[in-house]
């Protein structure tokens, strides 16, 4: 696929954003895997924004990566709003927006590029997100690429479901993994805006992904741009980790509430009150833990919906540009969802 877009046709120019916080452990991996790309490197334009770190991240940068355009914060507006940020520097029509603690295939890039420009129908593309614990991948290979396609999609229940799908160079999922994705810019156009500011971190790709989906735009994930994503999926139950999961749930109610037409979400509310429940099943632990996890998770996942929904109404007065990029209420989005 890469070597029929270099000789086909001309390299278009991307920018590519990366948002930090307190990144000095991951920061220099990340761009040195860029600065190894088989793609032009003059086609890469890379736009690092620092979320007011208070490590050395900015001091890295500014040292070792001196090419790289930095955005520094005063302070950290979370991840939508800081991605969003990055967005008003970039000079290009492909988008790339990585985590800072990604690491990309030297190929990477020019496999993602190549997909969008093979099938211009799609708006936005995941490359390969391979996390590197077994039982599938015990490192970070740079010589060669999994045979496998690593995809977190929507499931039935209104969270992401990892899959490993073989035999597939490209697939269509139903979500785009805010992880490492690419996009393009008329497609952000169409929608009005990148991320919804309001949800300061977690779901805030799900509801980029239903608002492609209620405009009629579409998603892919390739298998041969390959990106190893380096984060602890370990499970640790702490203050702080029930905190983020309160968060991550509550904003799931508020993105499909947003998303769905009033009899959609009414139709949806079960499923999502179910998916809460059955989300321990998808945590990287041992079944007898996920035993004693079920029943409590249960309580808390419940208890943070009902209080999201008791939210949702603060939330309708801003909607407008939202509802008006949505399909005609035909339950469209419920039955897409559905079928995953």
């Amino acid at each position: 696929m890469a070597t029929d877009t270099q000789k086909g046709q001309a390299l278009p120019p991307v920018s590519i954003i990366i948002l930090t916080f307190n990144g000095a452990k991951y920061i220099s991996q990340l761009l040195r895997s860029l600065s190894d790309q088989t793609y032009p490197n003059a086609q890469m334009e890379i736009i690092v924004v620092d979320n007011a770190s208070i490590d050395d991240t900015v001091d890295i940068i500014r040292t070792n990566h001196p090419s790289v355009k930095l955005v520094r914060l005063s302070e950290n507006i979370g991840f939508a709003a800081g991605n969003n940020r990055g967005l008003r520097y970039a000079n290009h029509g492909l988008l790339v927006f990585l985590n800072q603690d990604t690491v990309c295939h030297p190929e990477f890039l020019i496999y993602l590029v190549a997909a969008m420009l093979k099938d211009q129908t799609l708006a936005a593309c995941n490359p390969n997100i391979v996390t590197p614990n077994p039982p599938h991948i015990n490192s970070v290979d740079m010589s060669s690429a999994p045979a496998s396609l690593f995809v977190c999609d929507l499931s039935p229940y209104g969270y992401g479901k990892n899959r490993v799908l073989t035999g597939k160079r490209l697939f269509y999922p139903k979500l785009l993994s805010g992880c490492a994705f690419i996009i393009r810019r008329e497609a952000i156009s169409k929608l009005g805006y990148l991320f919804d500011d309001r949800i300061w971190m977690y779901a805030e790709d799900s509801d980029l992904s239903l608002r492609l989906h209620n405009s009629g735009q579409r998603i892919g994930a390739v298998r041969d741009s390959v990106v190893y994503h380096l984060h602890d999926s370990s499970v640790r139950l702490n203050r702080s980790r029930l905190g983020l999961a309160a968060q991550a749930i509550m904003n799931r109610v508020y993105i499909f509430f947003k998303n769905m037409n009033g009899l959609e979400f009414i139709m949806f509310l079960p499923f999502l009150l179910l998916g809460g429940i059955f989300k321990i099943l998808e945590f990287s632990v041992p079944m007898t833990r996920k035993a004693i996890y079920f029943m409590p998770f249960s309580v808390f996942s419940i208890t943070c919906m009902l209080l999201a929904i008791s939210r949702l109404p603060r939330f309708a007065a801003d909607m407008k540009l939202d509802r008006e990029n949505r399909r005609k209420p035909d339950l469209s989005l419920f039955k897409r969802i559905l079928d995953c």
